[in-house]
């Protein structure tokens, strides 16, 4: 059985390789379940944000991406998150 840690872990893991592959159907299905498992993970949230901006979802990456500054204003993507939103609104 894998602790909620382990679980998060693979699935960050699994969806990153899908998405720099460019499988956004896989990494929609293992990104919002990491998000379930840790949903206080700033990482998750960035992640899904990453998702929702590659398939054209505004509303959603721009929530994920505010999700992500709210829990982490000063983490290591905070530049990306930023440049991101200013491309997207």
């Amino acid at each position: 059985v894998k602790n909620p840690d382990h679980r998060v872990a693979e699935d960050m893991r699994v969806a990153k390789l899908c998405l720099d592959g460019a499988d956004l159907v896989r990494t929609t299905n293992r990104a919002p379940d990491a998000v379930r498992v840790e949903p206080d993970y700033s990482e998750t949230h960035f992640m899904l944000a990453e998702v929702a901006r590659k398939m054209k979802k505004k509303d959603e990456a721009i929530s994920e991406y505010k999700a992500y500054l709210k829990m982490d204003p000063g983490g290591d993507r905070t530049k990306a998150v930023k440049k991101a939103l200013d491309g997207l609104q």
